[in-house]
């Protein structure tokens, strides 16, 4: 033990007689203060490493190596004086650790050097493994950098669910989830701001489309293709894709028209490849044949040679007719009554076409 004396060196100098008395006293006080004491010991009376239990704040201090100032060990209401053990310690209060970097981190593990925490600025850290910062959390949420997959694995954790970043974004994306699970067959939709919603399967279709049905009964969300005016308030969002497009006659400025599908035939739109020449989106065509030319069989060859309707016998040269026949020059008579309805069509059934809002 350290003994203090006026020049607090040890051990006590010969001295004059109230000299050594002294040093003894200041010795004995030094003693009795290293029990217990509500007030720290004076200079005078310490010397480096001494220990004083402060009885005021019941902790137990050491005075530092330079005889400034006390350092508080640990609390003398606390087992160990509340201080971790060795072996696998339980901290009951708040644990301070340097902030670190990416190479030299905070909290890292035996062994492993380059793996473990560390502080990036205020509210903010990061955890690295592989010497690499890989997730970031801060007052945003949580960031998985580099593209590494969210990986969620199964009851058996034998396979996994992954969700991960696009190899490239051009601006940050955020996907709300929707705040209900939906109905049956529902499907997931955007708005086009991120906001995810369930929504039954129509609503994921284009609006605009026509789709022909199997039945008379328009589906929700499906209007007739019928010619009818509908309002451009009520069904704005078909409005904004086909506008004025069907619009035929007198139409309400409050309204538009649908295109009018029935009993008719849909041809795709040419859209400059010269098929169909000449025709502009959305315009109407009547039945018409293409030209063509009549061999009638027999003995005799009657064609329709000029495609105008003049006939000419191979044979003979001559033929007569009249509205349900004709006569060649050789006495053949070939039957040519007309025959069909009011237009050129191909076999077909009939569907309803509906048109998505």
């Amino acid at each position: 033990m350290s003994f203090v004396n006026e020049t607090k060196s040890t051990p006590i100098q010969n001295d004059t007689g109230s000299n050594v008395r002294a040093d003894i006293n200041l010795n004995m006080a030094a003693i009795y203060s290293l029990n217990a004491s509500s007030s720290e010991p004076p200079a005078n009376n310490s010397v480096a490493r001494m220990i004083w239990a402060d009885e005021s704040n019941n902790e137990l201090k050491i005075r530092n190596g330079t005889n400034t100032s006390f350092i508080t060990i640990g609390s003398l209401n606390e087992t160990n004086l509340g201080l971790a053990k060795v072996d696998s310690p339980v901290f009951t209060g708040n644990v301070t650790v340097p902030a670190g970097t990416e190479s030299s981190l905070s909290v890292r593990f035996a062994g492993d050097n380059n793996t473990g925490f560390y502080r990036d600025s205020s509210d903010d850290f990061s955890i690295v493994t592989g010497g690499t910062r890989r997730v970031q959390v801060n007052t945003n949420g949580i960031t998985i950098r580099d593209r590494k997959a969210l990986r969620l694995r199964d009851t058996s954790n034998s396979n996994y669910v992954a969700i991960r970043a696009p190899s490239n974004v051009s601006s940050n994306v955020t996907l709300t989830l929707p705040s209900d699970d939906g109905n049956a067959n529902d499907v997931l939709q955007s708005d086009g701001s991120g906001n995810l919603s369930f929504a039954a399967p129509p609503s994921t279709v284009p609006t605009g489309s026509v789709h022909l049905m199997a039945t008379t009964t328009v589906p929700s969300g499906y209007l007739k293709c019928n010619g009818n005016e509908v309002s451009r308030t009520t069904y704005a969002a078909l409005f904004a894709v086909i506008g004025t497009t069907w619009n035929t006659g007198t139409v309400s400025s409050a309204s538009f028209a649908l295109p009018d599908l029935r009993g008719e035939f849909v041809r795709g739109w040419d859209n400059n490849r010269g098929v169909d020449s000449g025709r502009s989106f959305a315009s109407s065509q009547g039945d018409s044949n293409k030209l063509h030319n009549h061999v009638f069989p027999g003995d005799d060859q009657l064609t329709n040679a000029d495609g105008q309707g003049g006939w000419t016998d191979r044979q003979t040269g001559s033929f007569t007719y009249d509205a349900t026949s004709v006569t060649s020059g050789n006495g053949n008579v070939y039957r040519t009554s007309d025959q069909g309805g009011n237009e050129a069509r191909p076999r077909n059934i009939a569907m309803m076409y509906v048109i998505k809002t």
